[in-house]
């Protein structure tokens, strides 16, 4: 067994520390492979296009965006694999990510308008 890396920033599985975990081939098809990149807060520019990289398991609903999830469960496939147009969508490892979209009064620019108003008050403080 080859030793693999979530490449999620944040992330902090691996094949050694946590072996049970499942580990996903990020697609090397550009389009999905820069969504996937996108997704979890990564700069598909940092990664090289022909480069072997994983997601964990903790990034999708493995169930649902697995294609042969019970086969592979019982056996009967040495290799999982994912579903057609399938992204990961869980990032619970990324901390700020979870404060953003856990606290349901903020909208989604509300981030900017928050940094807008800290950069005016300090230009302010400085003049």
């Amino acid at each position: 067994m080859s030793y693999k890396w979530c490449a999620v920033p944040q992330c902090e599985n691996t094949s050694i520390k946590t072996p049970e975990k499942l580990f996903v081939n990020v697609p090397r098809q550009s389009k999905m492979r820069k969504k996937w990149l996108q997704m979890a807060g990564r700069d598909p520019k940092d990664v090289k296009s022909n480069s072997h990289i994983y997601f964990c398991e903790d990034h999708f609903n493995i169930a649902k965006d697995m294609a042969n999830y019970s086969q592979y469960k019982m056996g009967f496939s040495q290799r999982i694999l994912v579903k057609d147009d399938v992204v990961p969508s869980k990032f619970d490892c990324q901390i700020s990510r979870l404060k953003r979209t856990n606290d349901k009064n903020l909208s989604p620019t509300s981030d900017i308008k928050r940094h807008k108003k800290t950069s005016n008050r300090m230009t302010k403080k400085l003049v």
